[in-house]
């Protein structure tokens, strides 16, 4: 932490001048601290342990796999063969492809939507790898409707009462949920997107009738909030007062239809979106609604948001391997029996590599799922993890799919394809849950934040002074963010002031201690690399063609540790607005991290599994050499100066390419009265 008990990437951004910024950073960190608490956490992030040690064994990292070979279960094999019987007899959909009322209501006879409830509350209390195993079985057989609303049900749905309600919350809803009322967490408006902290629908004490009524209307009607239907459950996040600062956190029972009557007014409607389109997608609008008092989480609503998404994260993975498995498999049935030029597609390279990429990624996504998974059952802190899981997923789920219509061509856009069906979910994982590269700059602040509080705050602190005149904050032009050649030049003494303080600083000899201890011990690293790697003993029950990856993916993930020293020193406070540098490091690591999770996963597998391992692997490698860090810095500042331009052109109506366009209105106008 930085001073005052605020996090060092709190106090930068407000030395670099973002007030506002600072104060939703502060919050959400406050929040995720909560969230951590509430897991009782026992070991600290594998990712971090990976780039700055101590370095964890090979058997940790093989947990995933151990975990998902034992976790299959009857349970998910009743439930997966009752939905495929539905499937093939053509009643799993309805006519306008839509879940169907008989798929639910026959899935929900084995429990389906209380697989991960306690036996206690009618569930089958199964764990989170079994639920994985059976989200990616949905998805690979063309039900990941099913899938995304099951995952939806027991993680962001059941898991806030798990976690966080009382004895007779408990009992009064997860009975219902394992029953199969459908449940939804609702905290998307229209005005602020997925912004926590700036929700607007609030709630009011109503003590005459002990409730609570909630407002959400206009801007602040939910908004793209999945399952939400008449006659389900919800879990609704919302101010306490209007204009409150706590985000409470609510559960609903919604009503059998829309209401508008003198007490109150409730409307759902369609959602209007593309994505999820099998299953429901609403906006809802909420006027003087009653909440019963009893139905109050009480819990920060951001925090348990935090709480349950790392469980959302984990299934959305497992989701993406579940996609990936079906693309190959229509691929490969494909390309085994279309004559191309030359005989059939599969005898060719390019479709093989095609082929290969679908496989490896839902392999990687697999192996990254039941890890995470593993690591949290185990009290382990998913920070990174989670996160790298999700948007590696995502983004391999996206590529396969450019690679599955690249060899299928264009019956992968057939109305009754079931790519077509899946096209838009692969675009929009990368969305939810957490936009890819937003979540990577978080995770790159989570995994690097007791480094850069325990030997970077020093510097911070100096800066800090010196934006600082008389006890008030200079102006933004005058603001220094970084001490060098430039900043020296235009604000001499004050940099001169600068350079004295930290000199005189002990955190600066701390830093330099560090880095000097780092650096020897990277000496026995070094003299390693001249060691075979069939000769170390850390790889030995690695096959022979994933030793290789394992060992580079290690090697690279420590050096992640330098990179990141470099590019603070070289942005100091300027990092606060460096996001391209930042979420390079971000993807680095990533890949790094899938790689290693992919190659250790697949050596408790088959020689089948492994050569895909290994050449996704080989593939990951040529992306992971093309990400430079610091060697890119020159290039990566080239093209942060012409974005300003581009950018500033492209918000005062400069840009000449299309100033004569016009755009089209905004879907679900929050700015329209």
């Amino acid at each position: 932490m930085g001073t005052n008990g605020k996090s060092a990437a709190t106090e930068a951004l407000a030395a670099a001048g973002d007030h506002l910024q600072a104060q939703d950073v502060g919050a959400l960190d406050e929040a995720m601290s909560g969230a951590s608490k509430k897991l009782n956490l026992t070991n600290s992030s594998l990712v971090e342990r990976l780039i700055y040690g101590p370095q964890p064994e090979l058997s940790e990292l093989t947990s995933g796999v151990n975990a998902m070979n034992a976790a299959k279960t009857n349970e998910a094999d009743k439930i997966l063969d009752t939905a495929l019987s539905l499937l093939e007899s053509g009643q799993a959909f309805t006519s306008d492809k839509k879940l169907s009322s008989k798929l639910r209501k026959e899935v929900s006879t084995n429990t389906a939507y209380g697989f991960t409830v306690p036996a206690e509350f009618g569930g089958l209390g199964l764990n989170y790898n079994q639920l994985a195993i059976l989200e990616e079985s949905l998805a690979s057989n063309g039900l990941g409707a099913l899938a995304v609303e099951l995952s939806g049900q027991l993680t962001i749905g059941s898991s806030s009462l798990l976690g966080y309600g009382d004895d007779k919350q408990k009992s009064t809803f997860l009975p219902m949920i394992a029953q199969g009322r459908i449940t939804s967490f609702a905290l998307t408006e229209v005005g602020v997107g997925v912004n926590a902290k700036k929700i607007e629908a609030y709630v009011e004490k109503d003590e005459s009738n002990n409730c609570f009524r909630l407002f959400a209307q206009g801007a602040a009607n939910k908004l793209y909030i999945t399952s939400a239907i008449h006659n389900g459950l919800m879990a609704i996040a919302a101010r306490i007062g209007k204009g409150g600062k706590k985000i409470g956190l609510f559960i609903i029972e919604l009503p059998k239809e829309d209401v508008n009557n003198d007490e109150y007014q409730f409307k759902i409607t369609e959602g209007n979106s593309d994505a999820f389109k099998s299953i429901y997608n609403s906006r809802i609008e909420f006027i003087n609604f009653p909440i019963p008092a009893e139905n109050e989480i009480k819990a920060d609503g951001v925090e348990v948001l935090f709480y349950c998404l790392r469980m959302g994260r984990c299934m959305l993975t497992a989701m993406c391997a579940g996609y990936q498995k079906m693309m190959a498999v229509d691929s490969i049935n494909y390309a085994k029996q279309r004559l191309g030029v030359g005989g059939h597609i599969i005898k060719h390279e390019l479709p093989r590599l095609g082929i290969g990429k679908i496989l490896g990624g839902a392999l990687a996504s697999q192996a990254l799922s039941h890890l995470s998974l593993s690591q949290d059952s185990q009290g382990v802190d998913l920070a990174g993890l989670r996160d790298i899981s999700k948007s590696y997923a995502a983004s391999a789920a996206l590529n396969s799919l450019i690679a599955c219509e690249r060899v299928i061509g264009g019956r992968s856009f057939d109305k009754e394809s079931r790519i077509t069906e899946a096209r838009v979910n692969m675009h929009v994982f990368g969305i939810v849950e957490g936009e890819n590269d937003l979540i990577l700059m978080g995770m790159i602040k989570d995994i690097t934040s007791k480094f850069t509080s325990s030997y970077m705050v020093s510097m911070l602190s100096v800066l800090q002074e010196a934006n600082m005149v008389n006890g008030e904050a200079v102006s933004k032009e005058n603001r220094i963010l970084k001490i060098d050649l430039k900043t020296f030049i235009k604000h001499p003494m004050r940099c001169l002031t600068a350079t004295g303080k930290l000199i005189l600083k002990p955190g600066l000899y701390k830093l330099i201690g560090w880095i000097l201890k780092n650096a020897i011990c990277e000496i026995p690293h070094i003299v390693g690399r001249f060691v075979p790697l069939w000769m170390k003993t850390r790889y030995v029950e690695v096959p022979a063609d994933l030793k290789k990856y394992v060992y580079y993916a290690e090697r690279n993930l420590r050096k992640c540790k330098w990179l990141y020293l470099g590019i603070s020193l070289y942005y100091q406070l300027e990092q606060t607005h460096a996001q391209v540098p930042i979420q390079r490091l971000g993807k680095k690591i990533e890949l790094l991290v899938a790689m290693l999770a992919l190659c250790t996963h697949a050596s408790k597998q088959d020689e089948s599994q492994q050569a895909i391992a290994a050449l996704q692997s080989e593939i990951m490698k040529l992306e992971i050499e093309g990400i430079q860090i610091l060697k890119g810095l020159s290039s990566t500042e080239t093209l942060r100066r012409h974005l300003i331009k581009v950018g500033d052109d492209a918000l005062n109506g400069n840009s000449s390419l299309i100033k004569d366009i016009k755009p089209q209105v905004f879907a679900h106008d929050w700015q329209s009265k």
